[in-house]
């Protein structure tokens, strides 16, 4: 058995405590944990319980951080996945936070989906856009399904694209090829990079 020596309240954070054990610092814990577990000095205490302490505090300091990550703006799971590990938690206290923020629904990557189309897809074509999305560590189903779930107008989202790249450009067939290219490389289809620049023809 081990015996709490010290209790004390962190100067830089309130609502974490220093705990020492058999005269040594332990650890760092949340004031939680020790309310939770009646922590007071002279206590034995018995080392898988310290462990079993230890553990539900890491995992209720790495929530908390998780939490303010995407409280500001959505965030995927790999997102979050990664910014936790770079703190040096371990997968097994990550995929806890992971697990809650998705209960929460903190994190849904069709959610983060359906708003990243929303905002980029006047711009950009669907090819891009899953390109992107999928660095971002979103599935294929999931970008799929938010699509489905997004209005949009493909053909005249590549037609102003195609007005924004041409304006103040001399209308020759070497420029209409440099944009239907640049329509391609911004993620459009051959068919709507085709619409977009017949119907810019057309109008102009």
């Amino acid at each position: 058995m081990s015996k709490i020596t010290l209790i004390s309240i962190q100067q830089n954070n309130k609502s974490r405590c220093n705990l020492f054990v058999d005269g040594e610092f332990f650890a760092g814990v949340t004031l939680e944990s020790v309310i939770k577990y009646r922590l007071k000095i002279g206590q034995e205490i018995e080392p898988n319980k310290l462990k079993e302490l230890l553990d539900e505090s890491e995992k209720e300091q790495a929530l908390a951080k998780a939490v303010t990550f995407v409280s500001k703006t959505l965030k995927t799971k790999k997102q979050v996945k990664e910014y936790l590990l770079k703190k040096g938690y371990s997968e097994d206290v990550v995929w806890y936070c992971i697990d809650k923020l998705k209960e929460y629904s903190y994190i849904d990557d069709k959610e983060y989906s359906r708003r990243y189309i929303e905002s980029v897809s006047k711009n950009q074509g669907q090819r891009l856009v899953e390109y992107k999305l999928m660095a971002k560590g979103v599935k294929k189903d999931d970008i799929s399904f938010a699509f489905d779930n997004c209005e949009i107008d493909a053909n005249e989202n590549a037609r102003n694209v195609v007005h924004k790249y041409l304006k103040n450009k001399e209308l020759t067939k070497e420029n209409l090829a440099k944009a239907y290219r640049y329509l391609l490389n911004r993620g459009f289809s051959y068919d709507q990079a085709s619409y977009a620049i017949k119907n810019f023809e057309k109008e102009d």
